[in-house]
């Protein structure tokens, strides 16, 4: 959601800007995020992806992104935009549950299990040692 207006002025162009580096090949490196705008007063300005927010400096959007990141690290841990829990993140941390205290018990079958065994053999060479 790029700007469409800035300072009143219509943009009429959106491209990837391209970055002061190079890839390995020589070709150049874009960043997505950042947005080459285009007015139609003929300046270029520069703008977030995610938002409205332009500015004259390219180095400027780059440090306005990290208040997307947070933003789009939250949803992705299952927190909604108010900061609560999701539906969908509670049924999935209920199924890991489930599924992690079926793996305990198994564990601890096989864990009780061991336990006998070793101490069968414990008995066995305490009879052999004596």
């Amino acid at each position: 959601m790029t700007a469409t207006v800035v300072n009143g002025l219509e943009v009429l162009a959106d491209e990837p800007t391209e970055a002061p580096m190079r890839s390995r090949n020589g070709s150049p490196v874009l960043w997505q995020q950042t947005r080459t705008l285009l007015l139609e007063d003929g300046n270029t300005v520069y703008g977030c992806v995610h938002c409205d927010y332009t500015s004259d400096n390219v180095h400027s959007i780059r440090p306005h992104l990290n208040k997307h990141r947070t933003a789009s690290a939250a949803s992705v841990a299952g927190v909604d935009q108010f900061g609560e829990v999701t539906l969908a993140e509670v049924m999935r941390r209920l199924a890991d549950f489930d599924e992690i205290s079926i793996e305990r018990e198994a564990w601890k079958a096989r864990a009780t299990r061991a336990e006998r065994s070793l101490s069968t053999l414990r008995a066995a060479l305490r009879g052999v040692a004596s």
